[in-house]
């Protein structure tokens, strides 16, 4: 078995973490409602723009297990399954680092997180750096203001530089990352299209009624052909609801998953010390005198009814969306894309949160509809990494990417065409370690059948067969990571071959190099 390691010792030992001094230099330029039913409204009735429009919705945390599109059985989401069943879902999405500002800037900016600047959320520890998104750097929604378009993002930014400089017209988004959702403070919004000046705003009501109103309000304000990213607050913790939808779940008895118990017993020193464990959670306020594993079992009953309450509003709102472009007259020349910024625990393990490269934080959905473009109600199994966004996005309008943009256009394979040499495997960069979570930084490689994660700092291996232990409960690694189970040898030999190619391919010198297992010297 694995030694302990505390947090001070991790601390310790991430002395040799290398990054770019580059990256580390802050870059910042210049109540409860009913249901809000959407306003019928006239159709614009406006010639159809060469180019098509883009409503972009990014979900907050909102993992597979949480959409009855992707086989949701706890709860039903049928304004995403509706998008769902009119275009095309992918089954096969991954993030590349499941922390929410380095995501976003990675949709945003079609590079990995060494490469756009955000390794970490704002106030990240990776050598006391606050980072900050360069507005400087190249940017989907640039490159489409220049060509025509106008641009729009609301909801979450979490990016800090001004959005403005990053290339939009129009934007509202609220200070910080977390609640309360309830007639919150810190709305951001520039006074008029185009302006760079942001004014704080107060809007009474529940965080993501609200933002949908103000992604509408910026939509009938734009001429075509437009972007509009509607990037969803919540679910983030505090995990609420509307009032709404505060109680739905108060009678049901949620199932914990199979995996609610685990006691890490084969894995690295990450998973047994990291600070995601369900009983632990600080959201709620558990009776004094429950034990630990009755504390654990209450706060995941309160975790679900909060989380599917708050899912439920999410989905009305993504209707709302919907029934505004129908009202509109633009869902026929408007691509709808839906994904996520990562996923989410949802129990699994024990946990709640993302971070690790587990496929539950791994995985994010990806949905795109466009009426007579899309073939309705298809699936496909190729593989969609969030670098793709952004060159995707740009296809879609018949624009070219950055050359600075590591992903690839996923526009043939909306047409029904799978490009030649397409991916097959992934591979995945997470860095901040801090409070409150504590998860040591990791990279790794996945492929169809195998995952290998390297907890660089502390040089141990965590190695899954995905065929035969799904739920990634049995490290193929023995001792934390100190020798490989011998019917996996060649196997893991090709992995870190794999894995030293991807950190080359996407130039990824940040972290520490592959390091290999002590007791084994592959080239």
């Amino acid at each position: 078995m694995g030694h302990k390691i505390t947090r001070k010792e991790a601390l310790r030992r991430l002395a040799g973490f290398a990054v770019s001094p580059a990256l580390l230099s802050p870059l910042l330029a210049g109540a409860g409602r009913e249901s809000r039913p959407t306003a019928t409204r006239r159709s614009r009735r406006k010639q159809a723009p060469d180019q098509p429009n883009i409503l972009w919705i990014t979900l907050e945390g909102v993992p597979l297990s949480m959409l009855s599109c992707y086989g949701a059985r706890l709860i039903r989401t049928p304004n995403i399954d509706k998008l769902a069943s009119e275009g095309m879902l992918f089954r096969n999405s991954f993030c590349t680092n499941a922390l929410c500002a380095p995501s976003r800037a990675t949709l945003l900016s079609g590079k990995y997180s060494h490469k756009n600047g955000m390794l970490e959320n704002p106030g990240g520890s990776v050598k006391n750096a606050s980072f900050v998104f360069d507005p400087s750097q190249e940017t989907m929604a640039k490159i489409l203001q220049r060509n025509g378009y106008q641009t729009g993002t609301v909801g979450k930014w979490h990016l800090i530089s001004n959005p403005a400089k990053c290339g939009f017209d129009y934007f509202a988004f609220k200070r910080g990352a977390g609640g309360p959702y309830y007639n919150p403070k810190g709305y951001l919004q520039n006074p008029s299209l185009g302006s760079d000046v942001i004014e704080q705003k107060s809007h009474d009501g529940y965080i993501t009624d609200n933002f949908t109103d103000l992604a509408i309000k910026g939509m009938e304000q734009f001429k075509e052909p437009f972007l509009m990213m509607m990037q969803f607050f919540n679910d983030h913790r505090p995990f609420d609801p509307p009032h709404r939808y505060e109680h739905i779940y108060d009678n049901e008895r949620i199932p914990e998953p199979g995996t609610f118990w685990d006691d890490y017993a084969t894995r690295s020193a990450a998973a047994k010390e990291a600070h995601m464990r369900i009983q632990d959670m600080m959201d709620f306020d558990p009776p004094a005198d429950l034990t630990p594993r009755q504390r654990r079992q209450w706060s995941y009953q309160k975790y679900m009814q909060h989380f599917m309450g708050a899912m439920k509003a999410l989905d009305e709102n993504v209707g709302r969306l919907l029934d505004y472009l129908d009202t509109a007259g633009l869902s026929d020349r408007t691509y709808v894309i839906l994904t996520g910024d990562h996923g989410f625990f949802m129990g699994e393990h024990g946990w709640f949160d993302k971070r690790f490269m587990y496929e539950e934080s791994l995985r994010v959905p990806w949905i795109a509809r466009f009426p007579g473009e899309i073939e309705a109600g298809t699936t496909r199994d190729e593989w969609v990494v969030n670098i793709d966004n952004a060159p995707t996005m740009l296809d879609l309008a018949g624009l070219p990417p950055s050359g600075e943009m590591q992903g690839e256009s996923l526009k043939p394979i909306l047409e029904g065409n799978t490009p030649e040499n397409w991916r097959t495997s992934l591979y995945y960069h997470y860095y901040e370690f801090g409070s409150p979570h504590w998860v040591l930084p990791n990279y790794g490689i996945r492929t169809e059948r195998y995952k290998l994660i390297s907890y660089y700092t502390i040089n141990e291996w965590e190695m899954f067969d995905l065929q035969k232990d799904p739920d990634e409960m049995q490290n193929l690694f023995i001792d934390a990571g100190l020798d490989i189970h011998p019917d996996y040898e060649q196997v893991a030999q090709d992995l870190v071959k794999q894995l030293k190619q991807l950190r080359q391919k996407y130039d990824d010198t940040t972290g520490k190099p592959v390091r290999l297992w002590p007791t084994r010297s592959y080239n």
